[in-house]
């Protein structure tokens, strides 16, 4: 437990949730993520998958079964590298020039979410892969899923063509839940884009 609470506080906490330090810890984060992804689409879209497994030979991550088909995820980080280096530094998100320099708006979030679909999308292609799922994982302190729901009215998510369905998964934040009780609380989880609702769309729910 010390450990792992040493893991998470490194670099003041930035990104915490997703940090680790050897390959095991690695797939033990990922199927936690992945298992926070699974509850959240359950109770945002009424999304039933199976329980996470392993994929040794990622990508992707993990597998899922849906609807009665094995559909792979894959999971990537959204932070800002350059400001996790700085903070491994000494410098603290939390205050001073990396907190001025870590607030998020309209236009970087546009450009960083589109960003990541395209990098991650190509790496695919380029391997002649097609993810079912990509999470992308919201590791940053200071963007938050009301933030990023606004925004999303507002600008155009461009979908890749090796990338079937697209999730953006926040970390936990304190008071939101969705029905009104304790046992709906899970992670905010805002769907980009795919088919896993029947028909395709893009749109923000």
């Amino acid at each position: 437990l010390l450990r792992w609470a040493k893991i998470r506080n490194k670099n003041h906490g930035y990104g915490g949730s997703f940090n680790h330090e050897t390959a095991e810890d690695k797939c033990t984060v990922e199927l936690a993520i992945a298992i926070k992804w699974r509850k959240a689409i359950n109770v945002k879209f009424g999304l039933h998958v199976g329980l996470p497994e392993h994929n040794s030979n990622d990508p992707p991550d993990c597998f899922v079964d849906f609807n009665g088909r094995q559909v792979g995820v894959e999971l990537v980080k959204l932070i800002a590298q350059e400001h996790v280096e700085r903070a491994a530094k000494g410098e603290t998100p939390y205050g001073g020039q990396l907190f001025l320099d870590t607030q998020w708006f309209k236009e970087r979030f546009a450009s960083e979410v589109n960003l990541t679909l395209q990098t991650k999308g190509s790496k695919y292609a380029a391997k002649q892969l097609q993810i079912d799922i990509l999470v992308i994982c919201c590791a940053e302190p200071w963007l938050t899923s009301s933030q990023a729901r606004q925004w999303l009215t507002e600008i155009a998510v461009t979908p890749h063509q090796a990338v079937s369905n697209a999730f953006l998964l926040f970390d936990y934040e304190p008071g939101y839940h969705d029905h009104g009780d304790d046992m709906s609380r899970h992670w905010p989880v805002l769907w980009l884009y795919g088919d896993m609702f029947g028909n395709p769309r893009n749109s923000v729910v």
